[in-house]
């Protein structure tokens, strides 16, 4: 059970690390063009840059598996990212098969990712009692 936990992780992880990394550089290569997809679907085409910002610090922040915190919220970020995308492209007539995907891979990877790595420290923001009696 325990190597299927392991392979089921890595595979939905690559696969949502996969579409939000291919998302940056498709930002970031062609700006213009992504603003105009995003106006198109009733988005703001300013968004291209903070967007694409914020998919590589929240991929980083998973990858690096470090607070727990940040990590619930970059998951959380990629899930409601990908619903907001599957909504502009079915409302465009589009059928968006690499946000289902991503829909499906982003909480296997939440899911399983405690169990398969360790769960991380707490919190990124506060300080514990004995790191402030030093």
């Amino acid at each position: 059970m325990r190597l299927i936990e392991n392979v089921t992780y890595w595979i939905a992880t690559a696969l949502m690390g996969a579409l939000m990394l291919f998302a940056v550089q498709m930002y970031l290569r062609n700006p213009g063009a992504i603003a105009g997809v995003f106006e198109s679907y009733s988005y703001p085409g300013y968004v291209v840059y903070p967007l694409a910002g914020a998919k590589a610090v929240a991929f980083l922040v998973i990858a690096l598996n470090r607070w727990r915190n940040l990590k619930d919220i970059a998951y959380g970020a990629f899930f409601i990212n990908l619903v907001m995308a599957t909504y502009a492209h079915i409302n465009a007539g589009e059928t968006p098969i690499h946000a289902y995907v991503g829909l499906i891979a982003v909480p296997l990877s939440y899911i399983l990712s405690n169990r398969v790595r360790g769960e991380p420290s707490p919190d990124a923001f506060l300080l514990r009692a004995r790191d402030v009696a030093r």
